[in-house]
């Protein structure tokens, strides 16, 4: 698996929530192995796996089950670093989220975002890939972030249907609905904040049009600094079209403004292929939603796109050397009970 990153500016907030409950956030990333410059020097990839660990340890150690709620409050959308840098050149929340989520690997290429619009509704879903690490306050904070983004790109406050979660409640039900302001779900099939879709429209009133050829050119050059291979870009483009059940290799070809056939060439070259890596999404995404959810397995595997029950079962052992039925009893602690 390719290196999975995130932009530094993910650890504001840390110090700030330490400092209210008498802790130290630089003691804690030397634990990791991490230095205490990176609270101040945020403009720079730290590795993704290691930052939920971080989290998560956090949250144990200082007895915070919600840190990430706490955090949120701290985390806007200029932790984006030059991503924030695209609501300047569009008209209204629709384009500006679209291009948020274009550049987005800027910022992490292990956070995928998508945008679905459906009927009176939208939401903002997101993906992660866990791999074997914990991700449960990540994924909050992540989607509580989500909510800040969208209400300052917005211009206003934001009244929002529903948010949910894929991971089960764990005491922070009270906390997460007091943050988003709406009913929260726990154990969902995907993690995701709902609003209404007019909200969408709403123009933006700071629109840099003397900048848009400049601001262009400086993410075009931030990506390229970055290192994004294609099949980094069709990771991320496939992550997103699956969480929104419309993905085949001529859909995420166009979307990257490639032809199917060059696409394919260059994940060949890259030492992958478009078959590869949306079984790499699968199979990561069910772990996740055979472990962290109690939604039936035939409702995991329609979500992952398996016609049958008895396919994703057998693509799950392949995967993983246990059924998912049994995957799951381990998980809750079940595994051997009548």
């Amino acid at each position: 698996m390719a290196r999975r990153y995130i932009q530094a500016q993910s650890l504001t907030g840390l110090s700030e929530v330490a400092a209210q409950f008498g802790e130290d956030a630089s003691a804690a990333l030397k634990s990791f192995g991490m230095s205490p410059r990176l609270l101040r020097e945020r403009d720079v990839q730290i590795d993704f796996f290691q930052y939920c660990q971080l989290l998560e340890h956090c949250a144990e150690r200082w007895n915070l089950p919600d840190l990430a709620f706490r955090m949120a409050p701290f985390q806007h959308l200029e932790i984006l670093g030059p991503v924030a840098l695209v609501t300047r050149m569009e008209r209204n929340l629709r384009d500006a989220l679209r291009a948020i989520l274009r550049n987005l690997l800027i910022y992490t290429n292990n956070l995928i975002a998508a945008l679905e619009e459906q009927d009176d509704t939208a939401a903002i879903v997101l993906s992660v890939q866990t791999g074997d690490t914990v991700i449960r306050q990540y994924r909050f904070l992540a989607l509580a972030v989500t909510k800040n983004v969208l209400e300052q790109a917005a211009g206003s406050p934001i009244r929002f249907v529903e948010a949910s979660f894929s991971e089960v409640a764990e005491g922070k039900i009270r906390t997460a609905e007091a943050w988003f302001g709406c009913p929260v779900r726990f154990g969902a099939a995907r993690t995701a904040l709902y609003f209404d879709r007019a909200v969408l429209d709403r123009e933006l009133e700071k629109q840099d049009t003397a900048y848009h050829s400049i601001i262009r050119r400086f993410l075009s050059t931030t990506r390229d600094e970055a290192g994004l291979s294609v099949s980094d870009g069709a990771r991320d483009e496939i992550a997103r079209q699956m969480e929104l059940s419309e993905c085949t290799l001529e859909s995420v070809a166009r979307a990257m403004r490639m032809e199917p056939r060059g696409l394919q060439r260059r994940l060949k070259a890259e030492g992958t292929s478009f078959r590869e890596l949306v079984d790499n999404w699968r199979r990561d995404r069910a772990m996740s939603l055979v472990t962290m959810t109690r939604i039936p397995l035939s409702d995991v595997a329609d979500a992952l796109g398996y016609a049958h029950q008895a396919v994703f079962t057998r693509a799950f052992s392949r995967w993983h050397g246990i059924t998912p039925l049994a995957c799951r009893q381990r998980a809750m602690g079940v595994e051997g009970r009548p």
